[in-house]
């Protein structure tokens, strides 16, 4: 075997080097300013800085602006927060429960974390970053880490580390403290340029810049905070709060009944929902938003039921029907149609087509050919009896542009998303995306045909999108219904995994599949038989009794 091997770095020439040589170390000979690395891609696959490199390969820097590099800049300042409050307050409970416009709201075990406490922590994570401490990834026997976590009594790692199927774990070392996550960490606590910590609610909120680098000054109350809460006090009442217990769970073969509470919470949920718009007495139309693969077709169809039991007559609008002719449909920045963006569709018609069917009149209401990218209307005319209501779900549905003309009184709005989710660890929470895009993946590979490439293809803009037209109505809303089901992963565990590993280190989403099916391995996977045939999750992974 040759002494040597050849490197192709980002934007430089190929270097030939000696076999086992540091990445970074490589990197260095042609990048004098590394400061800004966080790890580097190596092979289309994430690794750390000091990864030695053993056969041919390619090497791109990953920066805080790409989304791996902010992935890593969070799980970064999570390991300085982890140092400084136990260097400050001995052995400390992090629980992290929720992630909304990238602020990290976190409570810690029996510490009311006051202003003071808060600013003692923010000095000393800036402490930390100051001393420019390396940050050193060590592969630890599991024998050698179950002691380490019994000695800094940390129970929930304790809880799940025998249900992993390697012998060993990646822990991160600094300082002479130490924890692991679920990811690469940068190579030293300077790495961590800007941040703030600031006190809310019952804990804090760790902040962390934006793409443009700008940290934020206030911090604006949002009405999601209240649904992770409420999924948390739900948890509790099952005994499942970590995938450890979730795992545990399964192993003594109760998930049943895990699948069944879950289930049942759901239309607990729904029917609250139903009497909440039956109390409204003039509601003439039901709006339904929420990100992709959010479950929002087989939660209008489920909503639909339940109307019907209290007497009402639901009737769907698609707002797919009113896109503008395909001539008149805007261009993103790369010269291609943009159907995403509210002006795609042909907000006049709708919106006047909506009036008038509030006020009793008859419209003939439009069905867009995809083919011809034109709308026709086929004689489909509609008009409002006194128990119909319309349901309307759509992407834009929460923009008040779309239905200006419509009284306030005769609207209700609803945002589905599979909002809160599960913890891995104090540290580490299951991604409301992540499981959305496992859902979208596995549904658009049985029903659509699409491969695993396209899907992570389409995700950036479909994210882009939802960033741009839904989110920023949230707060605006009737009611928030939480999507998401705490057995879920081990369900999705079985269908995304096998497709995940259909990329090879070729493509370039090669690292985000690998994160994705590492993620999956944290739980144990359950047969599906007792899932019901009505369950959300069966939109996804199929064998349900509503249209997908």
């Amino acid at each position: 075997m040759s002494n040597m091997i050849r490197v192709k770095i980002e934007n430089y020439d190929t270097l030939e080097i000696p076999y086992k040589t540091p990445a970074i170390e490589a990197v260095k000979m042609v990048e004098k300013n590394v400061g800004k690395i966080l790890a580097l891609k190596i092979n289309n696959e994430i690794k750390s800085c000091d990864y030695e490199l053993v056969k041919d390969s390619s090497i791109e820097f990953v920066t805080f602006q790409s989304i791996d590099g902010y992935r890593i800049y969070a799980r970064t300042l999570k390991l300085i927060l982890h140092m400084a409050l136990t260097s400050l307050f001995s052995n400390t409970k992090v629980e992290f429960i929720s992630t909304i416009n990238k602020d990290q709201y976190f409570v810690v075990d029996q510490i009311n974390l006051t202003k003071e406490k808060v600013k003692l922590v923010k000095e000393k994570m800036q402490e930390i970053i100051k001393r420019d401490l390396p940050i050193t990834k060590k592969v630890v026997p599991l024998e050698e880490a179950v002691e380490l976590y019994k000695a800094s009594n940390d129970n929930q790692k304790l809880k799940n580390i025998g249900n992993r199927l390697k012998s060993y774990l990646s822990m991160y070392f600094c300082d002479g403290m130490y924890n692991s996550f679920d990811g690469v960490l940068a190579p030293r606590t300077s790495s961590i340029f800007l941040f703030d910590l600031i006190q809310y609610r019952d804990g804090a909120l760790l902040v962390i810049p934006d793409e443009k680098l700008n940290i934020k000054k206030e911090i604006t109350e949002n009405r999601l905070y209240d649904s992770f809460i409420d999924f948390n006090n739900l948890n509790e009442v099952l005994g499942i709060n970590d995938v450890g217990d979730l795992n545990e769970v399964v192993l003594k073969d109760k998930i049943n009944d895990t699948i069944q509470v879950s289930e049942a919470i759901h239309q607990r949920k729904l029917v609250e929902l139903v009497l909440d718009i039956e109390k409204r007495k003039n509601i003439k139309m039901i709006l339904i938003a929420g990100p992709s693969s959010s479950g929002k077709t087989t939660f209008a169809q489920k909503l639909g039921i339940q109307l019907k039991l209290t007497g009402f007559n639901p009737i769907t609008i698609s707002m797919d029907n009113y896109f503008v002719e395909r001539k008149d449909t805007p261009l993103d920045e790369e010269g291609k149609y943009n159907f995403e963006c509210v002006e795609a569709l042909d907000i006049n018609l709708f919106n006047s087509q909506m009036r008038d069917l509030i006020q009793g009149k008859t419209v003939e209401l439009p069905e867009f050919d995809f083919k011809v990218g034109s709308k026709k209307y086929n004689g489909k005319y509609l008009k409002l009896e006194k128990n119909d209501v319309l349901v309307i779900e759509g992407i834009h549905a929460l923009n008040p542009i779309l239905t200006e003309f419509t009284p306030d009184e005769n609207k209700y709005k609803i945002y589905i998303a599979p909002i809160a989710t599960l913890n891995i660890d104090g540290y580490t929470k299951i991604s409301s995306s992540d499981t959305r895009l496992l859902r979208r993946m596995v549904r658009d590979y049985s029903i659509r045909g699409n491969s695993v490439e396209k899907t992570f293809e389409l995700w950036h803009n479909v994210k882009k999108g939802e960033e741009q037209y839904i989110f920023p109505f949230v707060n605006s809303v009737d009611y928030i219904y939480n999507s998401s089901l705490i057995y879920e992963p081990s369900v999705m565990k079985i269908f995304a995994q096998p497709l995940l590993l259909q990329l090879d280190s070729s493509s370039k989403y090669y690292s985000e599949a690998r994160r994705l099916y590492e993620y999956l391995n944290n739980f144990l996977p359950i047969e599906t038989g007792n899932i019901p045939s009505d369950s959300i999750v069966r939109e996804f992974i199929g064998n349900g009794c509503f249209y997908r």
